[in-house]
């Protein structure tokens, strides 16, 4: 353990070298995206442009990319069938409205070669031909080492009702794992690969994800009457008539999640550099400075222990009893808790949640390690963190992991 701690450390202190500079990781996957909710069919209506760079030494000839939602299209996917339609406390639903999906209407190379008709399904896991969670696209023209391209994606995502942390319940919704994204191409070297190839798994019941780093910037339009938060930064805000339009800027980060509720409050707050807004429930009103709390103590301790948290805002989120499904999960600069009404004091399940799931900016978020193949650097990591958080605070055994 203490071999890798050093390693760790060495990792955190390069981090915090390279905060000094303007980018903090190589940026190969840039997306700049314009989306609108319709919360009566539950369908994100999306138009992308993703900026990828051929960062690695091999000429490629295809990409691949993750359609995760597809995961939630019917019962014959290798999440349904591995988990049997229940994870995470919660279950798929039964009816139309319930299933998920992901379509591409069209792909595109700007300036260049059309892409929609050499869409491919593939399933490089388990050869379930109803699994419909990765493509594969061949390219007339190779993207040589060093090289750009810019691909526009049309693409409609239908939210699934919430199963596996993402989706909607009445109204309220998690989005996540919601666009087209870009797999990582691995060259021979890299993580013990023989030879460079993508590697794009598909969805499975028991795994995470994996991810290049980038640049977001996201523009969401809703009704009006919703309360949104996002990874990132808002940098933009406007009323046009019953809806409105929030512009969120990331940068740095392998992911982009956003919720929505009608019902959410929110708490701001700061920790340094640090914009904390947390999201919460009506009923757990009272309970929102145990959440800020909480986080600003694992800020305080991640900080002095492995190096800064390089992000300039944390948004936290309050689940619904009814989708508590959703509850304990980390995307960048974004992490969801879990909360009951007249939780006492005395029961540290809020600081726990908040704790773990913020310690996953640093595993997997700032190290963008490979959860699906190395869950001991995501999970074993972080939950040795904040087991000596919870000690240190709350006294010995207070974990509940």
């Amino acid at each position: 353990m203490t071999k890798y701690l050093i390693i760790l450390l060495f990792l955190f202190s390069s981090i915090t070298i390279l905060a000094q500079k303007e980018a903090l990781s190589p940026r190969n996957a840039n997306y700049d995206m314009e989306v609108s909710l319709n919360p009566d069919t539950k369908i994100v209506d999306g138009k992308m442009e993703l900026n990828w760079i051929n960062i690695s030494p091999d000429t490629i000839t295809e990409l691949q990319f993750h359609m995760y939602l597809n995961a939630f299209k019917n019962t014959e996917s290798t999440l349904m069938k591995e988990s049997g339609g229940s994870i995470h406390g919660s279950k798929a639903g039964t009816d139309e409205l319930s299933w998920g999906w992901i379509d591409i209407k069209s792909m595109k190379i700007q300036g260049g070669e059309n892409l929609s008709s050499k869409i491919e399904y593939i399933q490089p896991d388990d050869d379930n031909k109803n699994d419909q969670t990765v493509i594969r696209i061949p390219l007339r023209d190779s993207i040589l080492p060093g090289d750009t391209i810019d691909i526009l994606i049309n693409f409609e995502s239908k939210l699934p009702e919430l199963f596996a942390r993402t989706g909607y319940k009445d109204n309220y919704y998690l989005v996540g794992q919601w666009f087209p994204k870009i797999g990582v191409y691995e060259p021979a070297g890299m993580r013990f690969a023989k030879s460079g190839a993508w590697n794009c798994h598909q969805f499975h019941a028991e795994s995470e994800f994996y991810a290049d780093f980038g640049v977001y910037n996201v523009s969401i339009t809703l009704p009006k009457d919703y309360v949104v938060g996002a990874t990132g930064a808002l940098v933009n805000e406007k009323i046009n008539g019953e809806s409105k339009t929030l512009k969120y800027h990331a940068e740095d980060v392998i992911d982009f999640v956003w919720t929505a509720s009608k019902r959410f409050i929110e708490v701001k707050d700061e920790w340094e550099h640090v914009k904390i807004k947390l999201l919460i429930q009506p009923e757990h009103e009272d309970l929102a400075k145990r959440h800020i709390e909480s986080a600003k103590i694992a800020l305080d301790y991640f900080t002095e222990h492995l190096g800064p948290y390089p992000y300039g805002t944390l948004t936290i989120v309050d689940p619904p009893l009814t989708a508590f499904g959703s509850a304990g999960m980390e995307y960048p600069t974004f992490i969801t808790a879990g909360s009951f009404a007249w939780m006492p004091e005395g029961i540290k399940f809020i600081e726990n949640v908040v704790i773990h799931e913020f310690g996953h900016q640093y595993f997997m978020g700032i190290l963008a390690s490979n959860e699906f193949e190395e869950a001991w650097i995501d999970e074993g990591f972080n939950t040795y963190f904040e087991t000596r958080i919870m000690d240190a605070t709350y006294g010995e055994k207070t974990s509940s992991f």
